[in-house]
């Protein structure tokens, strides 16, 4: 959730309050002060841009290093913090402070975070910021003394007409972050800005929240509205939503449903979100992945791929195998990550297929491939192919072609391409075309029938 945050709206919210141009102090960070100068301000905005780029970028070590660094230093400054947001004479030094004292992890700046965010008479930068630092809180904002009044007002800002998506949809973030069953915490308000905001951005925050929550009450919302939605955004969410949510029994219906979807794009996600359920039907979830795997789009054959490693089901090795064999690289790279994890030690022979990939043409490829056949043979050959063949050929002599047709005839070499000019296919199977294409064949057949049989009446 604080991801989602910090990606989506530090950057956005602090451009509204750059505090100068001049360059961290010497030793900005080095003992606590009551005061902060603009210098440190400023080196707090570098740190917190920071944190967004690695965020965006995924880069975990960076995001995590940022976090850490910023824990420290507001925690160094939560005194001159506290007295920087209330500086009646500087807006961004409000606005700096408000995030920033979400990163001291001290629950007694809540009370004067939440006094931020009710403040009408301050520009929505400060209280966006507000709410951004209550999020950073995290688990903090359960045990408030005034839970029930906080949740009223991130509710109130989440519903307000005259606040900016932005402020909605942070609100709406902040609202999951707090929220606590336990406490009678409800849905209500997230299920209204879903069914009801005028901004699809906010609708989908909505959507995200719920699934978050896992409020089963979050089900007949997302199944009969949202996987049916008009807007692909909506429908993604919906059934990403619908994959954190234990209700198997309507979930899983409308997931199969949207596994059928015209979008590749929710197809993707359907089979991630089927996949999670695995437990309560295992023998419908298994086929429905399953049959991504031939889906004509590579993102869902992938997601499949990947899929299929989750519900740590070996029936699915032999369909990995055969999508080693995929035109797609992508595909080809989580069939072999999937095979990795699938294949144990005693069913090495079966990682075979993976030693053709070490030639693989896409570096991604042969890097999944390695670290497999590494992890499952305990061996490792770099990406010398003869090594590891003959690594196999010695463990498993009938994998060795001069062992494969023992005395009888070996098969005859052939072109490939069969007397009635068509050229044959590969062992592997491909992806499946659309339907439209495959009407378009069979059409096309008809008309050749056609032909023949007037011929022949000539």
């Amino acid at each position: 959730m604080h991801k989602l945050l910090f990606s989506l709206f530090v950057v956005l919210a602090l451009s509204v309050g750059a505090c100068g141009s001049s360059q961290p102090s010497e030793g900005a960070y080095d003992d606590e002060r009551d005061y902060i100068d603009d210098d440190t301000l400023e080196a707090f905005d570098q740190d917190l841009r920071a944190l967004s780029l690695a965020i965006s970028q995924s880069d975990t070590d960076k995001e995590r290093a940022m976090s850490r660094k910023l824990s420290e230093s507001a925690r160094l400054y939560q005194r001159a913090l506290l007295s920087a947001l209330y500086d009646d004479s500087s807006v961004s030094r409000r606005t700096l402070a408000a995030v920033m004292l979400g990163f001291t992890g001290d629950a007694s700046v809540i009370s004067s975070l939440v006094e931020k965010v009710q403040d009408e008479d301050e520009p929505e930068s400060v209280r966006l910021n507000a709410v951004l630092g209550l999020s950073t809180l995290g688990d903090k904002l359960r045990d408030y003394e005034d839970h029930r009044g906080l949740m009223r007002t991130l509710a109130t800002q989440l519903e307000s007409k005259e606040a900016s998506f932005s402020m909605r949809r942070a609100s709406i973030m902040a609202y999951a972050v707090a929220f606590d069953g336990a406490q009678n915490d409800g849905i209500l308000p997230l299920r209204d800005r879903f069914l009801s905001d005028p901004d699809v951005r906010v609708q989908v925050a909505a959507i995200n929240a719920m699934g978050d929550i896992g409020d089963t009450a979050a089900v007949p919302d997302l199944t009969l509205v949202g996987v049916d939605d008009p807007n692909v955004d909506i429908r993604a969410a919906s059934v990403v939503a619908l994959g954190k949510i234990a209700d198997p029994a309507r979930v899983l219906p409308a997931l199969g449903h949207a596994c059928q979807d015209d979008s590749a794009i929710v197809r993707r996600h359907s089979i991630d979100a089927i996949s999670k359920h695995y437990g309560s039907d295992p023998e419908l979830v298994y086929a429905t992945i399953l049959t991504g795997m031939s889906d004509f789009d590579p993102r869902v054959r992938e997601a499949a791929a990947l899929a299929l490693a989750r519900l740590n089901d070996t029936r699915a090795i032999g369909a990995l195998v055969q999508a080693t064999g995929d035109r797609t690289a992508m595909v080809r790279e989580a069939a072999a990550i999937s095979l990795g994890t699938l294949i144990t030690e005693d069913r090495e022979k079966e990682s075979y297929p993976l030693v053709d990939l070490l030639a693989d043409q896409n570096p991604g490829v042969r890097g999944a491939a390695l670290a497999s056949l590494t992890s499952i043979t305990r061996n490792d050959y770099g990406s010398d192919q003869p090594r590891w063949r003959k690594f196999f050929y010695d463990k498993y002599p009938d994998l060795d072609p001069k062992n494969m047709y023992g005395d009888g005839p070996k098969p005859r070499v052939s072109s490939g391409i069969s007397n009635s000019g068509t050229r044959r296919t590969s062992g592997y199977s491909q992806p499946r075309t659309s339907s439209r294409n495959t009407n378009t064949r069979t059409t096309n057949t008809r008309n050749t029938n056609t032909r023949t049989n007037n011929s022949g009446r000539r």
